[in-house]
């Protein structure tokens, strides 16, 4: 491979030697280029045609990393293959886009620079078609282009300078990077290449490149004839390419002439939506542009709905010498003094899992509230901000006000999911008692459902309800959807662009880091154009109060297995559901869903299975599956399969993993290098095996109630797991005394909750850290240790006559051995030495965790042996007080 001494005329090898390793040379002309524009005209006219080239390489991943926190300096994979699928894409002759594509088998440890990698597409394209002029604007596409663009040996240096790190993967912003040939004597063609990955248009539920194959009808090749030998072939990709070479070419530029293909669409969607042929850089870049049009020719003021307002001021420049008059667009100062209390009125959605370990066996369904998120922003009337103004109490408050309140509240202990959200180290959670700041739903939801409230202050932005800003866009948005076919194209755009657009309204209100590659440094995610803690406030609010409507409107015989986002398994039926959904907040939702879409049902079921497992937020899989393609819930919580793994795959392994798990279990799995790793240490995109500790317990957002062991099957074998419902937790303080107190039992060796004995003994231990105490708890067992320092306690108590014991040694004479016989009668292990050792340590009052076997056992002295026992003096104080009217968080 090399490339000739003519910087017009590129020569490479395009097949592998076992198959003859041919060459091609192809060369760029003069004649072949547009003219340039003319520097001397005033206003540039508008690119009316690109060159789209799809990219894509192959290679043999180099071997796997162990150490998940060192990457090898200049790691590279083994590549294999470059390929390309070429186009000129002309607004102005529709009918004819002439198009090639080709490979290039590099040699080994010789890698193609930018330039003549786009060269030879380009000579390609030209020696197809000898008399086309091609135009010097370029998208260099690819999916994932974050793995393929450093097989470029000028990739690091041209990615520090012209390149942006958009969710982790590489483009070109507002410089393209710019590429030239020589073409004769003193003359240079100069090109710009834009870099754009197709990920980041991608709907939410279709991230590879084989499902918007499939959406384009343009199928990417499956290469194997079962799922096995796809995954087996990918793996070895080296033995495909010797073997079985035809194959190999036809599937690798495949990949490529799909990017091309997607590229082409959306191209044409955004110069029909905007006028404007160029390619965006992400799909929701299309819905904010979209919203901002709208009020542009509704004739509305975008800044005036945002809050925001024009400022210009001057200043003097340093570099310039003279004064420069800057304009920013800062929020209206009634706007902005209440900033960041709105903002702590943000939460994001509602997760949290109801159920640990393996449900019933049933009917669960797992229902969706249909386009949560866009509803809810439909209902946002035009903002009066300059009547901003703080309210001094809680009467009248409306499901749909732009109202924002910090109250302190506490839920009825009927109320089995309260619905106010309090954010703490852990994440959101819904005590039954606190504070909270949220938005008005979820404070309307709380009076419906009885809870107590003490307002602290709150802030009431008046709206004009006629005006709802955004349901023009939503309304568009859905009636193009409905034009097309589930699952073509513009259904999928269209669907994205309606859902995706929420998002830029919260965008930069929580701090989120990311990659700056120019600086080479982490930088704080900026805001969108749209951005606006208000109505992000309002638009999570609303949707977790109407979740939150349906939750508690379910009978106590409704289990419900969690609640994640925008909606919930359980194992409700019809009747339930017609129930739980005549609430206010839930009719308010189905009204404002059908103006939008009066197709639409406002809650769908997703998937339906037999009975799943959970182990904590955003952590479940289904024991048994339903039935067809939706019969199958997975949420991996984090944890990591084999990337050919497909759904059924990963289930069956993420189910392996939670029933056979043990204390101390590593998982290993690969995965892709991060983007600053790359960068800083000039790598391919390479894989390398983490090991890490297997996390698969319960995460103490509620209270476990009900605990049992369950019996079962699973691929053939017989199990039993620890399984209990939830109740709501009662403070913070009791959430993070839980998180602090498991943290501590896992200190020194890890644990699992498998049985109701590994439950019974992390019951004992958090229990004892509330004992008062410098070090009291600090010498309990794990295993038993209630029972342990019970009888350590008796036995002190009975030698130094403490306790009662004086009252019940001067009555009758109880020996050492019948102390003995009496403490094994209510279930206390000792033996005579215990009781003999007690002597050398004083008694001290309140040290005993209070357990429900504690007090068993404490009942059972008391009423069969030693009447006069003080049982107070060996609980925590205040113990007996408490024992009637609030039992233990996690007594059975």
């Amino acid at each position: 491979m090399h490339k000739s001494s003519f910087a017009n005329t590129f020569t490479f090898k395009i097949e592998p030697d076992e198959q003859g390793g041919a060459t091609k040379t192809v060369t760029i002309n003069r004649h072949n280029i547009a003219e340039p524009p003319d520097p001397g005209e005033k206003k540039k006219k508008a690119v009316s045609a690109h060159l789209l080239i799809g990219f894509d390489t192959e290679y043999q991943t180099i071997r796997d990393r162990e150490n998940e926190y060192t990457v090898e300096p200049g790691a590279k994979n083994d590549l294999l293959s470059y390929q390309f699928s070429i186009k000129l894409f002309d607004k102005n002759n529709p009918g004819a886009h002439p198009e090639a594509e080709g490979i290039i088998i590099p040699e080994a440890d010789n890698r193609l620079s930018t330039e003549e990698f786009i060269g030879f597409a380009i000579g390609s394209l030209i020696e197809k078609y000898p008399e086309i002029i091609v135009p010097t604007s370029i998208y260099l596409l690819g999916h994932f282009i974050r793995a393929d663009l450093p097989a470029f040996s000028d990739f690091n240096e041209k990615a520090r300078r012209t390149m942006s790190n958009i969710r982790g993967t590489f483009v070109t912003l507002k410089n393209a990077i710019p590429i030239s040939f020589s073409v004769g004597e003193g003359e240079i063609a100069e090109f710009k290449v834009s870099i754009r990955d197709t990920i980041l248009f991608s709907p939410g539920n279709a991230k590879s490149l084989a499902v918007i194959g499939d959406m384009l009808e343009f199928k990417k090749i499956q290469l194997g004839a079962t799922p096995e030998e796809d995954k087996d072939i990918k793996q070895n990709m080296g033995k495909f390419r010797a073997e079985r070479w035809p194959e190999f070419r036809e599937y690798a530029i495949r990949d490529a002439q799909v990017c091309v293909r997607y590229a082409e669409k959306l191209i044409t969607q955004s110069d029909g939506l905007f006028k404007s042929f160029k390619m965006p850089t992400t799909l929701t870049s299309f819905g904010t542009k979209l919203v901002l049009d709208g009020w542009k020719t509704a004739n509305q003021d975008a800044l005036g709905i945002l809050g925001r307002e024009k400022v210009k001021e001057k200043k003097f420049s340093q570099k310039l010498g003279y004064f420069i008059t800057t304009t920013s667009t800062p929020y209206m100062e009634e706007v902005f003094y209440e900033e960041a209390f709105i903002t702590e009125t943000y939460h994001g959605g509602r997760n949290e899992q109801f159920l640990f370990g393996v449900a019933d066996i049933g009917q669960w369904r797992d229902h969706d509230l249909s386009s949560a998120y866009t509803t809810a922003m439909s209902l946002i009337g035009l903002p009066d901000w300059r009547n901003l103004s703080n309210i001094n109490s809680l009467d009248d408050i409306q499901p749909t006000d732009l109202t924002y309140v910090s109250v302190d509240f506490a839920f009825p202990e009927h109320v089995r999911f309260p619905t106010l959200p309090v954010r703490t180290s852990g994440g959101i959670i819904f005590p039954r008692k606190g504070h909270s700041k949220c938005a008005a739903p979820e404070v309307f939801l709380a009076m419906q459902l009885g809870a107590k409230l003490r307002f602290r202050r709150g802030v009431k932005v008046p709206f004009d309800s006629e005006t709802q800003v955004f349901t023009d866009f939503i309304r568009t948005s859905i009636q193009n959807r409905s034009k097309y076919p589930n699952g073509s194209f513009d259904n999928l755009f269209w669907k994205e662009v309606g859902n995706s657009t929420y998002g830029k309204t919260a965008q930069g209100l929580r701090a989120k880091r990311v990659y700056n590659l120019n600086a080479d440094d982490m930088e704080s995610l900026p805001e969108s154009k749209i951005t606006q803690p208000y109505f992000a406030s309002f638009i999570t609010s609303y949707t977790r109060a109407v979740l939150g409507e349906i939750l508690n409107s379910f009978s106590e015989a409704v289990q419900v297995f969690s609640v994640t986002t925008d909606g919930f398994l359980s194992n409700a039926d019809d009747v339930e559901v017609e129930r739980a959904t005549s609430g206010p907040l839930f009719l308010s939702f189905a009204k404002a869903l059908k103006e939008l879409n009066p197709k639409k049902e406002p809650l769908e079921v997703k998937h339906a299975v037999h009975r799943p497992i959970g182990w904590r937020t955003r952590g479940s899989a289904t024991l048994v599956p339903g039935v067809g393609d939706n019969g199958i819930v997975l949420q991996k919580g984090g944890i990591k399969t084999d990337v050919f793994n497909n759904t059924a795959e990963e289930n069956s392994e993420i189910v392996r993993l939670f029933l056979n798990r043990k204390p101390d279990d590593k998982i290993r799995y690969k995965t892709g290098i991060g983007l600053k790793d790359m960068m800083r240490n000039d790598t391919d995109f390479v894989y390398r095996s983490v090991t890490k500790r297997l996390s698969m317990e319960f995460d103490w957002k509620r209270i476990p109630v009900g605990e049992k062991e369950v019996h079962f099957e699973f691929e053939g074998q017989r199990y039993s797991h620890l399984t209990f419902d939830t109740g709501p937790i009662e403070t913070v303080a009791g959430f993070d005394h839980l998180r602090d107190a498991w943290e501590k039992y896992n200190k020194t060796e890890h644990h699992n909750l498998k049985t109701l004995s590994d439950f019974r003994d992390f019951d004992t231990f958090q229990i004892t850290q509330k004992i008062p105490g410098d070090k009291a708890s600090l010498y309990i067992r794990k295993k038993d240790g209630d029972l342990q320092r019970l009888k350590r306690d008796l036995c002190r108590a009975f030698q130094h006559q403490q306790a009662g014991f004086d009252m019940v040694r001067s009555k009758n004479k109880v020996t050492q051995g019948s102390f003995r016989d009496a403490m094994h009668d209510a279930g206390i292990p000792c033996k005579i030495t215990d009781i003999e050792n007690a002597k050398r340590k004083e008694f001290h009052p309140y040290q005993t965790p209070d357990t429900e076997r504690v007090r068993q056992a404490l009942e059972t002295l008391k009423n069969d042996y030693f009447p006069e026992l003080d049982i107070g003096l060996l609980l925590p104080e205040g113990a007996m007080d408490k024992i009637q009217k609030s039992p233990d968080p996690l007594a059975a």
